[in-house]
């Protein structure tokens, strides 16, 4: 696939899932520092649950770990779960960070898995090397190392909503080390990139999700991209990301939610 140089704001300058970039309901983005308190709080994991706020559930078994990938001195990633697991979710964000993953993540967490929150370089408190790209792959692979060699999970899972869905496809053509993919709501171009040339790379063992209200282009290249892959495509009703996955407003999961987490256990 190559090295991905990843512009954050690509996706707002684009009319195309614009609510990825502004959260269509509130409780989605990752709210920003709070200032001179987080910068106090000592604790990894506090600085990052404050840093999260209500998008973080209080019963969250949380815990904020840093990965070491070649892309990047220091990949921000963080665990909800038992630190031990036989299922690992390796999460990847919208544009606005991976604090919203926080709802779904816990609800897995009670059915029993382990989930990582990955940060990609560029995002959050992730940062890569001057010298180098971001890579979807490496960033990835950094946490399926952590996930089978640390958690022991026999079987690990790649998901991602958004800008996340689209590099979840990303790295999954490029060899990640997964035993099944989600892609919640991507582009269907990332980084010039169009996902659909892809599909060959991509395993049968994946499922794409879009809801129509993110546009009617948008709707019919996620079809097309899952029609090419052989993989299931399921429509949302309304809603983009992890709004389809966690309702914004009553914080229960949805059914596409629990669709996932189906998909995570196998």
């Amino acid at each position: 696939m190559g090295r991905v140089t990843r512009a954050g704001a690509v996706l707002c300058a684009t009319a195309l899932l614009v609510t990825g970039c502004s959260g269509s309901t509130g409780g989605t983005d990752e709210p920003a520092p709070s200032g001179a308190s987080t910068g106090a709080t000592a604790d990894p994991t506090d600085a990052l649950r404050e840093r999260c706020g209500s998008a973080m559930p209080d019963d969250a078994d949380l815990e904020a770990i840093t990965l070491t990938g070649a892309a990047g001195a220091g990949i921000e990633a963080a665990r909800i779960g038992p630190a031990d697991a036989t299922t690992v979710a390796v999460l990847l964000p919208q544009i606005n960070g991976m604090c919203g993953w926080g709802r779904w993540a816990t609800f897995a967490q009670d059915a029993g898995l382990t989930s990582l929150l990955v940060n990609p370089c560029g995002y959050g408190e992730s940062v890569c090397t001057p010298e180098q790209d971001a890579d979807p792959l490496e960033e990835v692979s950094a946490a399926v190392r952590l996930a089978r060699e640390d958690l022991g999970a026999r079987r690990v899972v790649l998901l991602g909503t958004s800008m996340g869905g689209s590099l979840t496809v990303m790295a999954v053509a490029a060899g990640a080390d997964v035993d099944a993919w989600a892609d919640i709501s991507g582009p269907s171009s990332w980084e010039g990139v169009e996902l659909v040339s892809l599909a060959g790379d991509l395993p049968a063992a994946g499922l794409v999700v879009m809801a129509p209200s993110d546009g009617r282009a948008a709707f019919r290249d996620a079809g097309a991209l899952a029609r090419t892959a052989g993989v299931r495509f399921l429509p949302g009703s309304d809603g983009h990301g992890w709004d389809l996955l966690v309702d914004p407003v009553d914080h229960r999961v949805t059914a596409i939610g629990r669709r996932l987490l189906a998909l995570a256990e196998g």
